[in-house]
């Protein structure tokens, strides 16, 4: 029998601010009750099953016990998943039970999760040819969404809290002005669009009223409704968005997954990565992260370059940030983006032959310092020697 409905979970996530931290922590202490539990737990029981949990606890159960049982579940998950889920779960029993770990069982826990700084999912590479195939089947909001994140860079969850004010859409290129609020370390940035990315925004916002207007019809009555009043360019979760990408990929046949940790190889961040790496053909590297919002890159460019200068460098990145071009642009950009690759390779070799000549050249240097002091203090005990010599001669 579960115990009452208590609010545990509900008002220990209250006390964290940011909704991203909200979501990941409940998704660790749900999946932390069907490890223990060996059920599956779905959000209208998870505070039963919450609450039966505490009062166990109360009654005397081994919580650290249950850490570690669950700690050697996450083992085969990523290790940063497994790390949030980790200290999500945590966090809600030292909140919930007023207990805390020592340093001892924090060493415990740490060994059993699984090493390494990097998700284990293999990715599949993101092409020009691909985000054809998956914007082909993305719908109207989808293929906005997509288009914006792999022209400006921009993060997928900063991207869903953009308002209709932060997006101009009368100048060239159309610019998106990302609040300090929205970001990851608090710093407001500056980006831009491609032509086609703001033509498909455009399309959306023809129908974003009608979108908003149906979903708050379907949700009434629910726990969860959509505000009507949203005034969000795109008035969805992250989950949303994610399940939307996942579709588009699913239709278009490359829904493949890796066999390690059973994720998607193609992602929806991969956008960023693309936008990155395309962007930097044409434009400085130090630009290009500032328009991706890294914030140890937005002081130098904003310093450095006025916001016309930004501009013109994003005219001349936008043909690369394109998707949907005729075949023979296309292929012309990959010959040139070979080319740059293989002129980098070689630029990299002859710096380190140069590098090698230059430890060559103050080796020979030195010896040639050392054979000079040498000579000089021969040549000095020789004059000595001379003197002593024509001292016992003449003396």
């Amino acid at each position: 029998m579960l115990a009452p409905n208590e609010q545990y979970i509900a008002e220990w996530l209250s006390t964290y601010a940011k909704p991203n931290t909200r979501r990941v922590f409940h998704a660790g202490v749900k999946h932390f009750l069907e490890c223990i539990y060996d059920v599956m737990v779905d959000n209208g029981s998870l505070e039963q099953f919450a609450a039966r949990y505490v009062a166990e606890c109360r009654g005397g159960r081994d919580w650290f016990k249950d850490l570690l049982k669950y700690a050697a579940a996450l083992n085969t998950r990523p290790p940063k998943s497994a790390r949030a889920f980790m200290t999500g779960a945590k966090s809600f029993l030292e909140y919930t039970l007023n207990v805390e770990l020592t340093r001892k069982q924090g060493r415990l826990l740490l060994g059993r999760l699984p090493k390494g700084s990097k998700a284990r999912t293999e990715e599949a590479e993101l092409t020009r040819e691909t985000l054809c195939r998956i914007l082909a089947h993305a719908d109207v909001k989808g293929r906005a969404l997509f288009l914006l994140l792999a022209s400006s860079g921009i993060r997928v969850g900063e991207a869903l809290k953009l308002r209709l004010e932060d997006v101009d859409l009368t100048v060239d290129p159309a610019t998106v002005y990302v609040r300090g609020e929205y970001t990851k370390a608090g710093d407001a940035y500056t980006s831009f669009i491609s032509s086609e990315a703001r033509e498909a925004l455009m399309e959306w916002l023809k129908v974003r009223e009608s979108y908003l207007a149906v979903s708050s019809g379907r949700s009434r009555g629910l726990d969860r409704s959509k505000n009507i009043g949203d005034k969000r360019i795109f008035p969805f979760s992250v989950t949303v968005a994610e399940q939307m990408w996942r579709n588009a990929i699913i239709k278009a046949g490359m829904a493949e997954r890796d066999s390690s940790t059973n994720r998607h190889k193609l992602r929806i961040h991969m956008l960023r990565k693309w936008f990155l790496s395309q962007a930097k053909l044409a434009a400085p590297e130090n630009i290009v992260e500032a328009w991706a919002g890294h914030s140890g890159y937005l002081d130098d460019a904003y310093r450095r370059y006025s916001m016309d200068q930004l501009r013109e460098y994003y005219k001349k990145a936008e043909p690369y940030l394109l998707i949907s071009i005729p075949k023979g642009i296309s292929e012309i950009q990959t010959k040139f983006q070979k080319d740059v690759d293989q002129l980098r390779e070689q630029v990299a070799d002859l710096t380190r032959k140069l590098t090698d000549a230059n430890a060559i050249n103050l080796q020979l240097m030195t010896e040639n310092m050392r054979l000079k002091e040498k000579m000089a203090q021969i040549e000095a005990e020789i004059r000595e020697l001379r003197r002593y010599v024509e001292a016992k001669l003449y003396g």
